[in-house]
């Protein structure tokens, strides 16, 4: 048996934490260690417990969870910090993934992608909300200077199934969106995303659409 990805809660707010650990113990393989109330405390979390998997929320009287975020990663790289906020503000989102955050998430969202978000960072890859994905790539002629040629080169090498998938993609649509709109199963989804990423040569779903974009696949 695969060994638990291990967690950590951070929120200012008891009930938040709480109906946060509730959802994630439905997860057989995810187990929360600990939780915090407050930025020093994410902190001193981290140092006892090294996580795998901190859940953090931005907003939080004294040093607040961007702040947070810097020393954690500071203190264990190998611990993936996923932000939480209420609203997608530009400045919190582009502080954010300076500060080294791996994922960004509305807390409006449902039960399965906050179990995703834990699964998907844990692996090594980058999480955010669709919609802040979409206020991403808005931006993106301001983020990404990537030529256009080189990534409708890279893009090309894709079959047309593919092209489809990472135009949704970079629309901000997650893998239940996508399969719906295309009439595909969401593993079928999964694994046309897995091989965009190999062709593209990308880390992540954000980078493979902040490519998208580039190559024009779809309007900014």
């Amino acid at each position: 048996m695969n060994q638990a990805i291990t967690v950590g809660v951070v929120d200012s707010e008891a009930l938040v934490r709480g109906g946060i650990r509730r959802v994630l113990e439905q997860a057989p393989d995810v187990r929360v260690v600990a939780e915090a109330a407050s930025g020093p405390g994410a902190v001193e979390l981290v140092r006892k417990h090294l996580p795998r998997v901190l859940l953090m929320d931005v907003r939080m009287p004294g040093m607040d969870g961007l702040a947070a975020t810097e020393q954690v990663r500071a203190l264990s790289p190998a611990t993936a910090v996923v932000l939480l906020t209420s609203v997608a503000d530009d400045s919190h989102i582009r502080r954010a993934l300076r500060a080294g955050a791996t994922g960004f998430l509305l807390k409006d969202g449902s039960p399965r992608e906050l179990v995703t978000a834990v699964r998907a960072v844990a692996a090594g890859e980058a999480m955010l909300s669709p919609a802040i994905t979409r206020r991403v790539l808005d931006r993106i002629v301001d983020i990404d200077p990537e030529p256009v040629e080189r990534a409708r080169t890279l893009v090309n090498h894709l079959t047309g199934r593919e092209r489809e998938v990472l135009g949704l993609l970079a629309q901000g649509m997650g893998n239940l969106q996508i399969a719906r709109k295309l009439y595909l199963s969401e593993g079928a989804v999964k694994a046309h995303v897995s091989r965009l990423l190999t062709k593209l040569s990308c880390d992540n779903r954000v980078q493979a659409a902040i490519l998208a974009h580039n190559a024009r696949l779809v309007s900014a």
